[in-house]
């Protein structure tokens, strides 16, 4: 009986053995079997959307799957996807940062060697805000930066609200010239971002800029036709009964029948006022002048008026509705060799 225990005992024994020994032996010769995944090549990350990138790369050798890993803004690296497809679409980007990607190939334990980083900036979602300094004609359109904008595109409104493209620039400015008397325009401002072919746009801001009905003449038209030297003309600052004026001209007594200062109002005008008088100054002779204004070669009504030294300046309104054509003639009306008196047309202002 001993002994036929005995050879039970050994049996079992040696089947526990033989077992130990089957299981032991396949997992040796599989964790010999299992490589080192090679680096992972071609990582080329692109943005899809405002808020989304893809990334794509390469299979490595021995890679059962992948490991991202993404960086924002210059913080720690942090793992976002395990997959085991060679793309991934990281989606709910923050606006305005910067984003490192890096993958790594994983086969069990075993783990490659990271991917050379690739980077994207993404588009801040915030308003540029637009205001405008207005000039004469001219208006100067000014806006914040936004954070990885390209540039920025400027829009502006036609007559029935639709936008219109007017150009894109990378400054922070644009100038816009040829804005009239009593005119109303809207303009808009979208920063954009250009990646990978594709542009995004971000939040936009609008200004309207509404003109006055009512402006200095030479703000908004400049003399022209027959060249005037200073002596016949000057626009700049004069004095006239001890007050300084800037928005107006002086004449000299040389002008001819002739002779003449020309403006092209274009017919979008309604009203000329302006005052008259003498500019204050030395001169050989004080002649009295004849004024006479015609619209189209056509006399206005209170077009034609004095100015004399023994008056204050006068107040003058003249019809200009529909005037292409402005011409202002000034005689003395002594003719006399070189008279040299100059006459004062200050606070000349147009009117729709």
């Amino acid at each position: 009986m001993k002994s036929i225990y005995k050879k039970k005992v050994h049996l079992l024994l040696l089947a526990v053995l033989c077992l130990t020994v089957l299981l032991f032996i396949p997992q040796k010769v599989q964790a010999a079997a299992v490589k080192k995944p090679s680096q992972v090549k071609n990582l080329t990350v692109k943005l899809t959307a405002k808020r989304a990138a893809k990334l794509t790369w390469k299979k490595a050798a021995h890679a059962k799957k992948y490991q991202v890993y993404c960086s924002v803004n210059g913080g720690k690296y942090k793992k976002i996807k395990t997959t085991k497809a060679a793309s991934v679409t990281h989606k709910k980007l923050k606006t305005g940062a910067v984003y490192v990607y890096k993958v790594r190939g994983i086969n069990q334990g075993k783990k490659g060697s990271y991917s050379s980083v690739q980077r994207i900036r993404t588009l801040a979602d915030t308003k540029p805000g637009l205001s405008a300094a207005v000039t004469g004609t001219t208006a100067v359109l000014e806006w914040n930066k936004v954070k990885n904008a390209t540039g920025y595109y400027l829009y502006k409104a036609g007559a029935n609200g639709k936008w219109n493209k007017i150009t894109a620039v990378k400054e922070r400015s644009y100038v816009v010239n040829g804005l009239e008397l009593g005119g109303v325009y809207s303009y808009k401002v979208v920063p954009y971002l250009s990646a990978n072919g594709k542009t995004f746009k971000g939040s936009s801001s609008v200004k309207k800029i509404t003109m006055p009905a009512s402006g200095w003449l030479l703000d908004y038209v400049q003399p022209y036709a027959k060249p005037l030297s200073y002596e016949s003309y000057n626009a700049r600052a004069f004095t006239m009964r001890g007050t300084s004026y800037t928005h107006g001209f002086a004449v000299r007594g040389t002008l001819r029948n002739d002779e003449g200062i020309y403006f092209n109002l274009g017919g979008k005008y309604a009203f000329l006022t302006f005052k008259t008088g003498m500019k204050d100054g030395k001169y050989t002779a004080r002649k009295p002048a004849k004024v006479t204004i015609k619209a189209d070669g056509k006399n206005i009504e209170n077009g034609i008026f004095e100015i004399k030294d023994d008056e204050a300046f006068s107040i003058h309104t003249i019809n200009v509705k529909g005037c292409k054509d402005l011409r202002i003639c000034i005689v003395p009306e002594d003719i006399i060799k070189l008279p040299d008196t100059e006459y004062g047309f200050a606070d000349v202002k147009l009117s729709k």
